[in-house]
């Protein structure tokens, strides 16, 4: 008898997995950035002229980390929350008038790519099973808001700011770069943008301990180049209270 009641009690779905939680996050945001190639114009006597070229080269995905909240104690839905930052390098090259007139090779420098993003996730229980007090697992689905901070991509608005002469004075034509002015830039600049998402994943317990293992698809634009949307995997290890 005690052995049928222990099998029934390993398969019946569990009622309360736990309160709530908290962690690390480890998200891998999978995208393509591609290639592009632009003209760096000045008006010279009411006509847009020519005076410079951009070579920004493609990358792919980003990665990141971050910490997550979550709450199950409402009945029938979970509310999460997670905050990441991912980022990832790409390379450009830059040349303009003065450096063709000195047959020097364009100039190919690393930048960053970063977004710092939240997620507010309504979420429910598809199906749980569970060892009471020793082990548990569900899986979930749910949808939510996001919002993002994300820094530009390089283009002539963003080489105006830090292309200079020796005057300090914007000048495309003849004028190098200056990082101080650069930074001020991109902190007066960032791309401010939010959206809806989807996700579902797996959680498991084992005592206190957390592992997610989860897939969301973010939809919004303006943070990834001519893109409306990017998949995600993320990756959490917590504790759950």
């Amino acid at each position: 008898m005690k052995k049928y009641l222990f099998k029934i009690f390993i398969i019946i779905p569990v009622s309360a997995f736990s309160i709530g939680g908290f962690g690390l996050n480890i998200p891998y945001s999978s995208f393509v950035v591609d290639q592009s190639s632009s003209d760096l114009k000045i008006d010279i006597l009411g006509q847009m002229e020519k005076v410079g070229q951009i070579d920004r080269f493609g990358f792919e995905n980003a990665y990141g980390f971050g910490g997550y909240l979550y709450l199950d104690i409402i009945p029938f839905i979970d509310i999460d929350v997670d905050i990441n930052l991912i980022g990832n390098l790409y390379d450009f090259s830059f040349v303009n008038d003065a450096m063709e007139l000195a047959n020097q090779t364009p100039d190919t420098l690393t930048f960053a790519y970063v977004s710092g993003n939240s997620y507010l996730t309504i979420q429910k229980s598809i199906f749980k099973l569970g060892i009471p007090f020793l082990a548990k697992a569900k899986l979930y689905a749910g949808a939510g808001m996001n919002r993002h901070s994300s820094t530009p991509f390089i283009d002539q608005k963003m080489m105006e700011s830090f292309v200079k002469n020796a005057n300090g004075e914007t000048d495309l034509q003849n004028g190098s770069f200056d990082s101080e002015a650069l930074e001020d830039y991109l902190s007066d600049n960032l791309i401010e943008s939010s959206g809806f998402h989807l996700q579902t994943g797996l959680q498991f317990r084992l005592l206190t301990f957390d592992l997610f293992a989860f897939y969301r698809y973010t939809m919004v634009s303006d943070v990834i180049p001519e893109s409306s949307g990017f998949s995600s995997f993320n990756f959490r290890l917590g504790l759950g209270i």
